[in-house]
């Protein structure tokens, strides 16, 4: 797994990230299935905290009796259905439309594990509904693609901007300071992720 080698590069190419690294020990992330249901989750869950996206995930979980969530589940549902889950209208809408998509398509799965990072974040923004913080969650978390970097994630510019003293981060200034990550920018994420969750703490 990329993540075997991750934490090395970084240490060896941004000073900043080696005294993080050094302190917080990262683990890699606990393996997950990429599939529709992993796909319609990220979608749930967009613009709300943990809790709430995992609220509204169980919520969708118990109405299909803990069943992996598929296509014909949810155009099996009403709109009524889905929002008394938590989805607002735009995401059931949005939820519906890729469920069609993938009925009519069943290896659309199978068709993103073969693609590139770039593919994958380019076909997926293809749906209504999913933006490049999703395909980029997707592709990292999912697909396990090691060199993802979650553009729109308000988590990582908080991180950049605290461990690399920025005060205006502009889109030129984040792509200058996670070009020596490449190739592995998703490790990257996940140490900003766990250095904000542990505390941000500045260390010497």
């Amino acid at each position: 797994m990329y993540f075997d080698r991750g934490p090395q590069h970084l240490s060896e190419s941004d000073p900043v990230l080696r005294v993080v690294i050094q302190h917080l020990q990262p683990q890699p992330p606990e393996p997950r299935e990429a599939n529709f249901e992993s796909l319609i989750r990220i979608i749930a869950g967009q613009q709300l905290s943990s809790a709430a996206a995992y609220t509204i995930y169980r919520r969708l979980k118990q109405k299909f009796e803990d069943s992996v969530i598929t296509p014909a589940m949810i155009l099996g549902s009403s709109k009524e259905e889905l929002l008394t889950c938590g989805l607002s209208n735009a995401k059931a809408r949005y939820i519906t439309l890729i469920a069609q998509a993938f009925e009519e398509q069943p290896n659309r799965i199978e068709e993103l594990r073969e693609m590139s990072a770039e593919d994958v974040l380019e076909t997926l923004q293809r749906f209504k509904g999913i933006g490049i913080w999703s395909a980029s969650i997707f592709a990292l978390f999912y697909l396990h693609h090691p060199d993802v970097f979650v553009w729109g994630d308000v988590s990582l510019k908080k991180a950049i901007r605290l461990l690399y003293e920025e005060e205006e981060l502009s889109e030129p200034k984040i792509e200058a300071v996670i070009q020596p990550w490449r190739p592995y920018r998703s490790t990257a994420c996940l140490v900003l992720w766990k250095w904000l969750d542990e505390g941000a703490i500045r260390f010497s």
